[in-house]
């Protein structure tokens, strides 16, 4: 039997979390709530569809300004992202008039 060829690349110990993806998201969720005027949006990329349930409910713990869920597919393969922000309306404004050079 031939072995699968992988589409990643990488050492065991970055690919690999104790406690798996929503162990790993958990953490990411929580570290971003640390820097939460430090980024404009913080995603990513979501596998399990029985994650979900989980995520939504930590990003509720941490009160985001803003949670949207891109969904993905390809084939018989699903995931989505989920991004959130903790910047304001008016932050965000605020953000792209400082931070964002236009060449206009």
């Amino acid at each position: 039997m031939k072995t699968p060829q992988l589409n990643f690349s990488g050492i065991s110990s970055e690919l690999i979390c104790e406690g798996g993806e929503y162990q790993f998201i958990q953490n990411m969720i929580g570290e971003s709530k640390a820097f939460s005027k430090n980024g404009y949006w913080f995603s990513t990329l979501v596998s399990k569809q029985s994650n979900l349930k989980g995520i939504y409910k930590m990003l509720e713990n941490i009160e985001p300004n803003q949670i949207t869920t891109i969904p993905l597919g390809t084939g018989n393969k699903s995931s989505r992202i989920v991004a959130w922000t903790f910047l304001s309306l008016e932050e965000q404004k605020e953000w792209r008039e400082t931070r964002w050079k236009t060449n206009s």
